[in-house]
């Protein structure tokens, strides 16, 4: 608990409109049960480096958090004392088109950062979930969280060139630079991606952009068994294609999504989405191919554009949040692209044995497999300890990405780190001797 002085000293940084005690804002700040005991909101980087120093000094535990979308990953904290909102820093500081670099402050959201970079036909091409929900650029970072799109741009590890950051001491780092090739020597700002700002408080990042592409269209096709749709995987990976998005989905999401949508796919099948965008004619020419493709391996379906293209891929983004209720996991699971087929068997099986509802979505060329596990705690936690021995001794790797409270604790989030671990303690202790930062969301 922060001292009644500190807290008065808190306030006197960031003023008293931006230093909130309301017991609703605490209570909806809380991750896993844990309520801070005052909400910041700084409006710069030197208020977030005096709020660092303060909390340094009086080992006051720190929470970042932008929209909050990211609060279900990781372990439940071992305090927090100071929430540090970033939500009142959310400009653009500069953008570059003709370089395809903007620098941001890290409380925007994707959604509008996306949205002013569009005035000038480019994007930050990063889709993961929770973008309608206010996703901030800060928090994609943090958790190198990333969607179907990783396929053609790479996640924001590889779209991230430079960063300004507050360390614990409230010490301002800054690495990288507007320079797209700009590295000599160790490429630190790509240290704090996935770090879930335990290592700083992430204020500005610039990244390098992309144009928005003139057109996009994707082809959805339905398939009777899971051999024909790894297939048509198989067939795409190996082609001249240049693809978006590759996602397949097992029959209960295919089907969920065709009752949401009415897009003529049917019920019962294994669905295939290959995404394509380029210009016009590069567009028509690929579905073509894809098209092809799909029928070579039994599979037809159905071409989608504009709003209802869009309708179709946040559906694929969110599926497994649109209902917690209950006993409830969602895993991500990182496999070799040739096991995916047998994770989705083993999803079925699971639905059997236990009498779980498992579903998944495969980022088919990467080898990322999204999971939602629904039903009884311990038919849940169950499937997650068995989905994580297949992933691990298959060489992958299952993180909880979040789930309710009793399986969390009755599971490890992360699995088995492995050797890492140690040099990430090490690195921890080097950046946050105190650990002051988000404590004991990582280890």
């Amino acid at each position: 608990m922060v001292e009644l002085s500190s807290i008065k000293e808190l306030r006197s940084i960031v003023g008293e409109e931006n230093a909130v005690e309301d017991p609703q804002l605490l209570e909806s700040s809380a991750i896993d049960g844990v309520k801070p005991g005052i909400v910041l909101f700084p409006e710069n980087i030197e208020q977030i480096s005096e709020i660092m120093k303060t909390a340094s000094r009086v080992s006051a535990s720190v929470i970042p958090m932008g929209s909050g979308t990211k609060r279900g990953i990781g372990n439940k904290p071992l305090g927090a004392d100071i929430v540090l909102s970033t939500k009142k820093l959310d400009r653009v500081k500069e953008h570059e088109s003709a370089d395809l670099v903007a620098t941001a402050e890290c409380g925007i959201t994707l959604s509008a950062l996306n949205s002013r970079l569009g005035a000038r036909n480019q994007f930050l091409p990063v889709d993961p979930p929770h973008v309608n929900d206010g996703a901030t650029v800060g928090g994609v970072i943090a958790s190198n969280d990333s969607g179907p799109m990783r396929l053609r741009y790479g996640t924001a590890r590889e779209l991230l060139i430079g960063m300004k950051v507050v360390r614990a001491d409230g010490s301002v780092f800054k690495g990288g630079s507007k320079v797209v090739k700009n590295v000599a020597g160790y490429d630190m700002p790509k240290l704090f991606v996935g770090s879930l700002g335990t290592l700083g408080i992430i204020a500005e990042a610039t990244f390098r952009l992309y144009p928005v592409p003139e057109s996009s269209k994707t082809y959805v096709a339905g398939f009777k068994s899971l051999d024909e749709a790894h297939g048509a995987v198989r067939s795409l990976i190996n082609s001249n294609l240049v693809i978006n998005a590759l996602e397949q989905m097992d029959p209960g999401l295919s089907g969920s999504i065709e009752e949401r949508l009415g897009m003529g796919l049917g019920r019962n099948i294994y669905a295939l989405a290959v995404r394509i965008m380029n210009v016009t004619q590069a567009v028509e020419d690929q579905i073509k191919t894809v098209m092809e493709v799909s029928r070579r391996n039994g599979g037809e379906g159905v071409v989608i554009e504009g709003g209802d293209e869009e309708a179709f891929w946040n559906e694929v983004r969110e599926f497994p949040w649109r209902s917690l209720d209950g006993a409830s996991a969602v895993l991500k699971a990182g496999v070799l692209i040739s096991d995916v087929t047998r994770m989705f068997l083993m999803l079925e099986e699971l639905s059997d044995k236990y009498g779980v509802r498992a579903h998944a979505s495969a980022r088919a060329a990467n080898g990322v497999v999204i999971v939602s596990v629904k039903g009884d705690s311990e038919p849940v936690l169950s499937s997650v300890k068995e989905l994580r021995e297949f992933s691990e001794s298959a060489g992958g790797s299952l993180v909880v990405r979040e789930a309710s409270p009793e399986i969390k604790a009755a599971v490890s989030v992360w699995g088995d780190i492995g050797s890492p671990l140690g040099l990430m303690k090490r690195i921890k202790s080097g950046f946050d001797p105190g650990n002051i930062l988000n404590p004991g969301r990582l280890f």
